[in-house]
């Protein structure tokens, strides 16, 4: 199994989004953020169900923390 680097991967995840990104706006000439904002009640309990889903990961194996900020995925 190979180690990746959180930090590192981020980055690289958030350039090639944001190509993406830049791309997809200059075709259509919309943006993508352009619905209402989320409800304060859906918002916290969309973090309370992926807290909830990350902690089960965590407590089965399927997760482990080696490190500040740094997990290993046995899935």
């Amino acid at each position: 199994m190979r180690n990746i680097n959180y930090d590192t991967y981020i980055k690289q995840l958030q350039k090639k989004s944001h190509h993406i990104y830049t791309r997809w706006a200059a075709q259509t000439g919309k943006t993508l953020f352009s619905r209402k904002p989320r409800d304060p009640g859906e918002d916290i309990t969309l973090f309370l169900l992926d807290r909830k889903r990350w902690q089960r990961a965590l407590a089965s194996g399927c997760l482990e923390k080696v490190g500040p900020r740094r997990y290993r995925w046995h899935g």
